[in-house]
């Protein structure tokens, strides 16, 4: 699964991109903090691990076996904080697919004390009109679950989620398993 060809590195520049001018960019919908106030820290300290993959899903087969692979891999890693796996295709998921796949991908890896967020070009999931998960190759992120709470945790104490609605909490509350944010 390491970077085999130029394709590759060129998805992956894409995403740092996107990360580097939207995600990491203060914002006044979120107190003037970044969309992720924590992911400029670990990308400056290279703790994003970052994967291409031509994952797949389907309704009567399931998740692609591979990406437990990477998802074990990753939990295997004492160093990466973040693993983004992004799909070199914008187009092989359907947005409704691609939130599917988040919950099973969810329910298989809470086990292992790990959390997954999912990316589209078309997510509507968005705070005050600020599509947070609107990134430019669909992908999802893994993470460890009591980290993202302790992160949250910090986040409370700030204006950080001042402008979510109760559905933006709800919403993050199903996938993130934070009842308190």
């Amino acid at each position: 699964m390491n970077l085999h060809n130029s394709n590759d590195d060129e998805v992956i520049i894409a995403m740092i991109d996107h990360i580097e001018k939207f995600i990491e960019k203060p914002n006044p919908v979120f107190d003037n903090m970044p969309i992720c106030p924590f992911v400029n820290k670990f990308r400056q300290e290279n703790k994003i691990l970052y994967k291409v993959y031509n994952f797949s899903y389907s309704e009567q087969l399931g998740l692609d076996a591979k990406v437990m692979d990477l998802i074990n891999e990753f939990k295997t890693d004492k160093y990466h904080e973040v693993m983004i796996v992004i799909h070199p295709d914008k187009e092989s998921f359907s947005l409704e697919d691609m939130k599917q796949f988040n919950i099973i991908l969810n329910n298989l890896i809470s086990p292992l004390g790990l959390i997954a967020f999912t990316g589209h070009p078309l997510d509507d999931f968005n705070i005050d009109g600020v599509y947070t998960r609107r990134d430019p190759f669909i992908n999802f992120t893994v993470q460890n679950i009591e980290k993202v709470n302790l992160y949250a945790e910090k986040l409370k104490s700030t204006g950080y989620y001042q402008r979510w609605t109760l559905e933006n909490l709800k919403y993050i509350n199903h996938l993130e398993i934070n009842q308190n944010v």
